[in-house]
């Protein structure tokens, strides 16, 4: 199904083949769980290019006709077969492509035969399968355990250092990877949004996020949750409240066939009318997928229109420059009726 969607797209655009360079787009047309490897698909030919290192692994991975290459040769071979096989214009998915390549690319095929397909790529891999889907769920389903876990071990004392070592560990010990460098941001630091965890003390009174997804083969998860170290003072359960109010009104509105940028004012408005417009400066979400952060994107100038199959976040934010900041994220799928929310754990404030 994923090679006649691409095909398709290819027909439509005029393309008599497409160029697969990156990893993730790799795996998603062929299944290969290595690297080093590109993907030249035609109407009729699957050809799978990499060199000594992964060529056995190709072989058992995938039912594409395995090149085997080495790294200073790989352009030139992918190109002679692209030349046997009668292509004049090619399908790149440009987004992916260092412009190191590209010039490499342009040696051997004229930059008038080149076409991007990279929204056509992105558009198809932000529905997800039902395979897909499930390896996402999985990583929720383990991102609320972990939570849980945390929950029974952050204290005064220890630090975001520690705390961050203890989420790699258990990702780890239950079969996940890290879908990105977790960020563990105590006190002053959660005005941060993508802070990096340092060895700051927790101290009552504090607010600390916890931002992190476990990936399983491939596919990425995403979670985030504030919580209050020994107390939560007014101002703080305030703002928490406003976050979580926002969120709420944000999950209301996902629907197929809803445009992106109204689900980023659902709850950007809301927030806007407590008087902290301005310390939201994100975008609602994103898609997750093979990457931690695709398509669609879930801000005020989006385009995207929703539909069924879609992974998003929703995750509004409120950030006090130098002060404290909440932010609180759910992961989601679009469905026929409305969404499912894939995120287990409490929404409401946590004290600790």
């Amino acid at each position: 199904m994923r090679l006649q969607r691409l095909r398709a797209s290819m027909q439509r655009l005029g393309a008599d083949a497409s160029l697969i360079t990156t990893k993730e787009n790799v795996a998603y047309y062929s299944g290969f769980t290595g690297t080093s490897s590109q993907l030249l698909i035609t109407k009729e030919h699957k050809l799978f290019f990499t060199d000594f290192r992964y060529a056995e692994q190709a072989e058992a991975e995938t039912d594409y006709t395995v090149v085997e290459t080495k790294g200073q040769e790989r352009i030139d071979t992918l190109f002679d077969h692209a030349k046997k096989l009668g292509v004049k214009k090619l399908g790149i998915d440009l987004s992916g492509v260092s412009y190191m390549a590209y010039k490499a690319y342009q040696k051997k095929i004229s930059e008038n035969d080149i076409i991007d397909i990279s929204q056509d790529v992105s558009a198809q891999r932000a529905v997800k399968d039902v395979n897909e889907l499930a390896l996402i769920e999985k990583g929720a389903k383990h991102n609320d355990a972990l939570f849980a876990h945390l929950r029974g071990l952050l204290r005064p004392g220890i630090s975001e250092n520690d705390i961050k070592a203890e989420i790699i560990y258990f990702m780890h010990k239950n079969g996940a990877e890290s879908a990105f460098p977790p960020i563990v941001a105590s006190g002053e630091n959660s005005s941060l949004p993508h802070a990096t965890p340092s060895d700051r003390i927790l101290r009552p009174g504090d607010l600390l996020t916890l931002d992190y997804g476990c990936r399983f083969n491939g596919y990425c998860s995403d979670f985030t949750r504030t919580v209050a170290i020994s107390y939560m003072d007014k101002e703080r359960q305030k703002v928490y409240d406003i976050v979580k109010c926002a969120g709420e009104r944000a999950l209301l509105a996902l629907m197929p066939g809803v445009h992106a940028h109204r689900v980023d004012a659902a709850a950007r408005e809301y927030i806007a009318q407590h008087g902290f417009g301005e310390a939201f400066g994100h975008g609602v979400g994103h898609g997750v997928g093979l990457f931690i952060h695709e398509a669609p994107v879930m801000n005020a100038l989006s385009k995207a229109i929703l539909e069924e199959g879609m992974v998003i976040t929703i995750e509004p934010g409120i950030y006090m420059t130098g002060r404290f900041g909440v932010r609180t994220e759910d992961l989601c799928v679009i469905k026929q009726s409305g969404c499912v929310n894939l995120t287990a754990s409490p929404r409401d404030a946590i004290i600790i």
